[in-house]
């Protein structure tokens, strides 16, 4: 439907069971094997047809082609029917994405981790008082042994999508997807804006507002003073030493988790900010092009535009308003921290981060005056509406 939309959510968990290890191995070896026949013969797995839309050929999959492999892959590889279906399925997702990729002439494709996929018919997820076990169809009922209680309220309203289940040395991670259903706002004039910078993410309007410190000084020294410095260290031998590799990995692991705690913790902030003072709509800054702005800077400035994921953010907050039932609108940002919000005056200028307004004396931080502006823009596209 037109007003509702799909809101999905993944939840992990750890579980250790010799015959799952055995599974996600028979899996992705299967995966490898229906990848690379296709690969080989693509005309006998599928068609290929002219696109009028983008005036390309495209090559589509034949699911009854496809099927072919199904007794293989349950007599070779030992797959249960579930699997072995899924198996088919992805591999003929991923074969079609090797296939139409104009850059990748040769058609190679590398299958690296050892992983597992199934739908929400194949398995389901119990809790028996402070125990969770997970059920798989045709092997099983295993417990897992790491998942957060949290969890069971949370998502109690939402429904099973499906489970990857991934090697993670000794132990097997469960990635649950859940689904749920919810209609989308209708945005109003109780709006709160977001103003995002290198420093801070300011929310708010011109009654209240709220700060939050972003990590990307953190992030910026932990790229300076480990990756880099290691890197420099062993010249490019580090590129040879395997327990090196490891330890950048290492790194920059660190740096993906630092990034995903702040964009998860700060849009739950920003939304929970919003509806606990009665406001009903987020207003964000429409960003499209900043990307193709950011190769024309220095290095420095490119880096830091890197490292701030503000895609991310707002995805995040996208996200969060409407699981909350809050709407999220974008507005055009052009000057919204250099004009006055008193006399709508671009003749202004900046002390450290103050606006200092050269036509009405009117002083404000300039974060707090894009919250001011960005609000109005919207308020102003809601009068022209009405």
């Amino acid at each position: 439907m037109g007003d509702e939309v799909t809101l999905t959510g993944t939840v992990e968990m750890t579980v250790r069971a010799e015959p799952l290890f055995n599974l996600v191995r028979n899996y992705t070896n299967a995966l490898r094997f229906v990848v690379h026949e296709i690969l080989r013969d693509p005309s006998k797995y599928g068609r290929w047809r002219y696109v009028k839309k983008t005036r390309r050929i495209r090559w589509e999959q034949d699911i009854k082609k496809i099927h072919e492999f199904y007794e293989t892959l349950k007599r070779r590889f030992n797959l249960p029917p579930k699997f072995a279906i899924g198996c088919e399925r992805e591999a003929s997702m991923i074969a079609k994405a090797v296939i139409n990729n104009e850059n990748n002439g040769e058609n190679k494709c590398v299958i690296k981790s050892y992983r597992a996929r199934c739908d929400y018919q194949s398995y389901s997820v119990k809790f028996d008082g402070n125990k969770c076990y997970l059920r798989l169809q045709g092997l099983g009922e295993f417990e897992i042994k790491g998942f957060n209680k949290k969890w069971i309220d949370k998502y109690k309203d939402w429904k099973f999508g499906d489970l990857i289940m991934k090697i993670q040395g000794k132990m097997i991670k469960l990635y649950v997807t859940l689904k749920k259903v919810v209609k989308i706002a209708n945005p109003s004039e109780k709006v709160v804006a977001v103003d995002m910078n290198f420093e801070e993410v300011v929310v708010g309007n011109d009654k209240t507002e709220a700060r939050f410190r972003t990590p990307l000084q953190r992030i910026i020294h932990i790229k300076k003073n480990h990756i880099e410095k290691t890197q420099k260290m062993y010249n490019k031998q580090w590129l040879h030493v395997r327990g090196i590799r490891k330890a950048i990995s290492r790194w920059w692991r660190r740096i993906n988790g630092v990034t995903n705690n702040f964009v998860k913790q700060i849009s739950r902030k920003i939304v929970a900010f919003a509806k606990e003072r009665g406001y009903d709509t987020i207003v964000l800054e429409d960003l499209n092009g900043l990307r193709d702005k950011q190769a024309k800077l220095k290095k420095s400035w490119s880096e830091r535009f890197t490292f701030f994921v503000y895609r991310k953010l707002q995805s995040w907050i996208e996200w969060q308003a409407k699981k909350e039932g809050l709407a999220v609108v974008y507005v055009n940002p052009k000057n919204s921290s250099r004009t006055c919000p008193k006399c709508k005056s671009l003749n202004t200028k900046f002390e450290n981060r103050t606006l200092v307004c050269k036509n009405c004396g009117f002083t404000m931080d300039r974060d707090s005056v894009a919250i001011i502006n960005l609000t109005g823009k919207w308020l102003g596209v809601l009068k022209c509406g009405a």
